[in-house]
């Protein structure tokens, strides 16, 4: 298990988003908003640990980042993004 800093797991994702022509720079700043509005909801996160500045996100390899990345373009073009956000661990 590879324990990221919250900052720095938006940021890969983010990088990954950016390189599909569909999503681009500005769906992917949709992601780190969708994903920061998940972040402060009551929903128990099982891949959270710690909570504030020290917040860190919990991924078994770095394939789960391309694996994040694939399922939200999928959301946006099945228009599923509320799926998605209720499904995302």
């Amino acid at each position: 298990m590879i324990k990221m800093d919250i900052e720095d797991f938006i940021y890969e994702v983010k990088e990954e988003l950016i390189c599909y022509d569909e999503i681009g720079e500005k769906g992917a700043e949709n992601w780190e908003q969708g994903f920061r509005k998940w972040l402060d909801s009551p929903v128990k996160k099982k891949n959270v640990y710690g909570t504030g500045d020290k917040a860190k996100f919990g991924i078994e390899d770095e394939s789960e980042i391309f694996d994040i990345a694939d399922e939200y373009l999928e959301a946006l073009e099945t228009g599923r993004i509320n799926e998605y956000w209720k499904k995302f661990q």
